[in-house]
């Protein structure tokens, strides 16, 4: 992780100039559109610096993103994506307990970029976010066999459209950072299944939601 770390800021020495109060970078001829390519830096900037040890990690889910922006109007297409797998297993002598977890996001929309060439550039946009969350434990009584026990599945699919908006200050012309927040307004089936013989569902009409602008992404432009 230390050696992903040191290659970002070797990045930011290469491509970064001299930063002053009046940046203004200006649109190469013959450039039609900026593209934008960002990653989350939450966990990367975690490891080095920590006010508090117990400070909960960021929940937004898309951890990569993608920006296609028209360099004049700032019209453009965003594409953002994110995965996460992660699994933990506890025993106290009476009983052990498995937990797996998994989920995926995807969302798809446009977007309105503004002072592209400034030092500050706002954005807004419009978009379809939509992916699956899936979640299993397991607990049995110690020593016993591993088939006595339960386990409840849960499944979880949602879609539904989102309003975005946020902010990206340029360190040079083509590395940036930014954070954002949006509202989502999403649709979500759950199926919960308990061993063989028992499973329920439950349908959400209208699940309204709002990310707080907790993720940093680090932006690479070209």
């Amino acid at each position: 992780m230390r050696k992903h770390f040191c290659f970002l800021l070797l990045s930011v020495f290469i491509f970064s100039k001299p930063l002053s109060a009046q940046y203004r970078d200006s649109v190469p001829p013959g450039k039609e559109y900026y593209r934008y390519l960002g990653i989350q830096a939450n966990l990367l900037v975690q490891q080095f610096i920590s006010f508090n040890s117990n400070s909960s990690i960021n929940t937004n889910p898309f951890v990569f993103s993608y920006v296609k922006s028209h360099a004049k109007t700032g019209k453009g297409f965003v594409f953002g994506t994110g995965f996460a797998a992660n699994s933990s297993a506890t025993n106290d002598g009476v009983s052990q307990v498995e937990t797996q977890n998994v989920n995926v996001a995807f969302r798809l929309g446009v977007e309105q970029k503004y002072l592209q060439n400034e030092r500050f550039i706002p954005f807004w946009g419009v978009e379809l976010g939509f992916g699956a969350v899936y979640s299993k434990i397991s607990s049995r009584l110690s020593q016993t066999f591993p088939t006595v026990g339960n386990t409840v599945e849960t499944t979880r699919a949602f879609f539904g459209p989102a309003f975005r908006g946020g902010l990206n200050y340029a360190l040079s012309k083509h590395i940036q950072i930014g954070t954002e927040f949006f509202f989502n307004m999403q649709i979500a089936s759950t199926v919960t299944s308990r061993g063989f013989f028992s499973t329920s569902g439950s349908a959400t009409p209208f699940n309204i939601g709002f990310q707080a602008p907790t993720a940093l992404y680090l932006i690479f432009r070209y």
